[in-house]
Formats: structure tokens, C-alpha cells, sequence
């Protein structure tokens, strides 16, 4: 895995804040950008950031509570009451930042998959044959 990539891990309940207020997640965002990080994913509590050591300091400091760790990190001990998107959008990113995927991808050629092959003989793409 990427040695600049982490996850942000945010110190923030579920909370659905009032009409008219920002969320604790879309001012955890604006510490991101003003640290000068590079905003990847997000899920709510957990963002996926390029971040280099001086950024994440200073993030960590505008952002009491957050924690940048490893992607590999365990995050269900760090938040025990993860949702099923959280879960999800964990799995993912691990598997996207995998060897064996990363490898797999750089090995692909572009349009050789079986939904790619059907995509380029559309019948909405000029000289397409008709599938259906």
C-alpha cells in the first residue's frame, strides 16, 4: 500500500445536525484541504487522504479527536459501531490498494473485459451490433 495514503478516522457520532448548520464531517473536509492533504474517499467518519507526516499533524491538531492511521488499521476497534457502508467503503478501499489488485489492474488492457467488449458493440455506438 501506498505509504502517503491513510485513512482519517474522525471523532464523530452519527449526528444529523440542524437545518442550516455544517456537519462536524464537512468541517473535518475543510481541515483536510487547509492542511494541503489530498482528499481521496470518504464515508462519513472515514476519509482516505494522500497525506504526507507535516499535513497530518496539523490536521490531528485542528481536528481534536481524529486519528490518521495506516489503511490496513483494525478501525472497528477504533469506532466498535461502524455502519455497513463504513464496512463497505473500508473493504474497498483496502482491496484497491492491494498488491494483487494494483497488479491486476496494470496487467489489464483497456477495453478486453467481457462488460468493456459489450460497452464498444453497443447499439447506440456507430458500427455497434445489436446484443439483445
Amino acid at each position: 500500500m501506498d505509504n502517503n495514503s491513510k485513512l482519517l478516522v474522525l471523532d464523530v457520532a452519527h449526528e444529523n445536525p440542524e437545518r442550516g448548520q455544517r456537519s462536524a464531517v464537512a468541517d473535518a473536509l475543510d481541515a483536510v484541504l487547509a492542511s494541503g492533504a489530498t482528499f481521496r474517499h470518504s464515508s462519513g467518519r472515514l476519509v482516505m487522504l494522500d497525506v504526507s507526516e507535516p499535513q497530518e499533524a496539523r490536521i490531528t491538531q485542528d481536528l481534536p479527536g481524529a486519528r490518521v492511521v495506516p489503511l490496513d488499521t483494525d478501525v472497528s476497534t477504533l469506532i466498535p459501531d461502524l455502519d455497513t457502508n463504513e464496512l463497505l467503503f473500508l473493504e474497498a478501499v483496502r482491496i484497491r490498494n492491494s498488491a494483487e489488485y494494483r497488479e491486476e489492474k496494470a496487467r489489464q488492457t483497456p477495453g478486453e473485459s467481457p462488460e468493456e467488449q459489450l460497452m464498444f458493440t453497443a447499439p447506440c455506438i456507430p458500427g455497434g451490433e445489436f446484443h439483445g
